[in-house]
């Protein structure tokens, strides 16, 4: 979880940095994969998100920073 606000997960566009050889589209929307796109952007991560929404009545995200911004406040 520390990872993700410091941008540092391996998805696609961090391993093109690294001189990864493969396709930097994300595999669930066939769209440029970063951080931002994996856990906020996706239609897979917004369904997500939504259902939990409905589920725990947590404000639907906009950022990675809201994502985590709290829970590292505290940490």
């Amino acid at each position: 979880m520390w990872f993700v606000p410091k941008q540092v997960i391996l998805t696609k566009d961090n391993l093109l940095k690294r001189r990864w050889v493969g396709s930097s589209r994300c595999c669930f929307c066939d769209h440029d994969e970063t951080i931002q796109h994996l856990f906020i952007d996706c239609p897979l991560a917004k369904l997500l998100w939504q259902t939990i929404h409905i589920a725990f009545n947590i404000v639907p995200l906009i950022s990675i920073e809201s994502l985590f911004g709290t829970w590292l406040a505290g940490v």
